[in-house]
């Protein structure tokens, strides 16, 4: 298994990609959407990826011994005073890299700003908090896309109109 629960069972970690997430719960979404003449497949399962150390690390050039177990710790104890949550689901984007393709839905999560502060002060580092999403349909066979930075977003996103009237 590539996912392991975290914090008192509230988050997960994919162990592969070295990405903290916040699962979640959508419903009542279509099987299968088309947009510019792709058809892609709904997800099985949902999260909002909220820190994506392994992205961090390539993108930030972190050298940090045990960065990794590091931010899970400083994370694990964060949430533990600071909610984690889904405010609101905010816009939906179509994302395109390669021979990829998603729609995502952006979303407003409680309090992870003031985590990436937490951690840059604490590491001297500057990470650019990231946008945060959730990945609702790809290519049939195919993963999400990471969006980690906001040149991510200028340059693999396009807005769509709201696909599904019910989430918004």
């Amino acid at each position: 298994m590539d996912k392991k629960l975290i914090c008192e069972n509230k988050f997960q970690f994919n162990i592969k990609n070295k990405v903290i997430g916040l699962p979640i719960k959508l419903e009542n979404l279509p099987s299968k959407l088309v947009i510019e003449g792709n058809t892609l497949v709904l997800k099985e399962v949902f999260h909002v990826s909220l820190v994506c150390i392994g992205k961090i690390i390539e993108k930030y050039n972190v050298s940090i011994p045990d960065f990794e177990n590091k931010i899970i710790n400083d994370f694990c104890e964060f949430s533990k005073t600071n909610e984690i949550k889904v405010l609101e689901y905010c816009d939906f984007k179509f994302v395109t890299e390669l021979d990829q393709k998603t729609i995502v839905v952006m979303c407003k999560i409680s309090n992870l700003d003031k985590f990436f502060k937490t951690i840059n002060n604490k590491y001297e580092l500057n990470i650019e908090y990231p946008p945060t999403h959730s990945t609702l349909y790809t290519l049939p066979g195919k993963s999400g896309i990471f969006l980690t930075n906001a040149n991510d977003i200028k340059n693999l996103t396009k807005p769509i109109p709201n696909p599904i009237d019910h989430l918004l």
